[in-house]
């Protein structure tokens, strides 16, 4: 276990007042522990555990039943328990009081990545221990990125300009939109850990949705857009562009959208840098479609955090008034989108530095056509 990471959480738990940390959230416990779950998400079940952490005096001690546990013992850096079957909220209680004491002691957890049913009963099952809302601990952590950490995502992001590349030359007329999505799936699966979200793709009009679903009867045609929105894994941190292509030769319309999108990730990009503010991020791009007339096109935030998580802090939105800091890592991904003809997203993934940013994104953002 990376015993930093370690030592800057206890530190945290310390300024909170905290006797032990129960981790939840199975992003926060391969962060702490390399401990990998087969869960997509944020939260567990006490019903259907994979792997949990509790951190108490220094020492972080991982619980998982018997699918794991062999696999966690030989993780160096920690103590792996094993959690008997049935899994209830009462083993987890059980075991949380064996390690951490039942007198008076102060646990923190992780509100959001807990169900109602079982943090109220692990509540009602540990009257002599004190819960404190502590989620903020491993986001405040996990926001900047080590050296390390940004390479990760760094390859992770050249792997997903590889997917586009060869997806450029694979997609055809007549094809359809879950094709292409499960070949962008397929090509990632054989060149990374996988994908870090369900591929979107949108052709024509679809594309006009920000998050969608593939067709599997929508064609592509000629004279098409063609949106694509994706990313693959390297080392558990997540990748994750959009490029856009069009099948023919580009009307007037397309290159007048496309020009404004990219113009205004420019100009975003160009005051990427340590001190900056989400909210003023956010307001670069939206502002210059005020100015163009198409703001009310421009339907989501200007960005997002990406590490272990593909949506993660900082955001890029009106209402976050974060100041960037160094090691950062999110997209910068304005769009613009009109029902009825399609839609337009560039997005790049950056890690800001003091004086600026680094792209992490290396694919480039010409228009492209692709003759048919």
């Amino acid at each position: 276990m990376n015993a930093q990471r370690l030592s800057r959480v206890t530190e945290a738990m310390k300024k909170e007042g905290l006797d032990a940390l129960f981790v939840s959230n199975p992003k926060n416990v391969l962060y702490l522990t390399g401990f990998k779950t087969t869960m997509p998400g944020e939260v567990q079940h006490f019903g259907d555990p994979e792997g949990y952490a509790v951190i108490h005096d220094g020492v972080c001690h991982l619980l998982c039943d018997g699918r794991y546990i062999a696999g966690a013992q030989k993780l160096p850096g920690f103590s792996a328990r094993k959690i008997e079957s049935p899994t209830t909220a009462k083993v987890f209680a059980d075991q949380i009081t064996q390690i951490v004491g039942s007198a008076g002691r102060t646990i923190g957890y992780e509100r959001n990545a807990v169900i109602h049913s079982d943090a109220t009963a692990l509540l009602e099952l540990t009257p002599n221990l004190k819960w404190k809302a502590a989620e903020h601990i491993l986001t405040d952590l996990r926001v900047r990125k080590t050296p390390e950490e940004i390479e990760l995502i760094r390859k992770a992001q050249a792997i997903t300009g590889q997917c586009f590349e060869h997806m450029k030359g694979w997609i055809r007329v007549g094809m359809t939109e879950k094709q292409v999505a499960v070949e962008i799936e397929t090509f990632l699966r054989a060149n990374s850990e996988g994908n870090s979200f369900a591929p979107i793709v949108g052709f024509g009009e679809t594309s006009c949705n920000p998050h969608y679903t593939p067709s599997a009867t929508r064609k592509l045609e000629k004279n098409q857009i063609v949106l694509l929105d994706f990313g693959g894994i390297y080392e558990g941190y997540c990748g994750d562009m959009t490029r856009m292509l069009y099948f023919g030769k580009a009307d007037a319309r397309y290159r007048e959208v496309y020009d404004l999108v990219l113009q205004a990730q420019l100009k975003c990009l160009a005051v990427v840098r340590a001190g900056v503010t989400c909210h003023e991020l956010d307001s670069i791009c939206r502002d210059y479609f005020k100015a163009n007339n198409c703001a009310d096109a421009f339907m989501h935030g200007t960005g997002h955090g990406v590490g272990l998580a593909i949506h993660e802090d900082p955001r890029l939105k009106q209402t976050f008034q974060t100041k960037i800091a160094p090691g950062m890592v999110f997209s910068v991904e304005p769009g613009l989108y009109y029902s009825g003809w399609g839609g337009i997203r560039i997005e790049d993934l950056v890690a800001a530095t003091e004086a600026g940013h680094e792209n992490l994104t290396t694919t480039p953002k010409d228009l492209i056509e692709i003759p048919v």
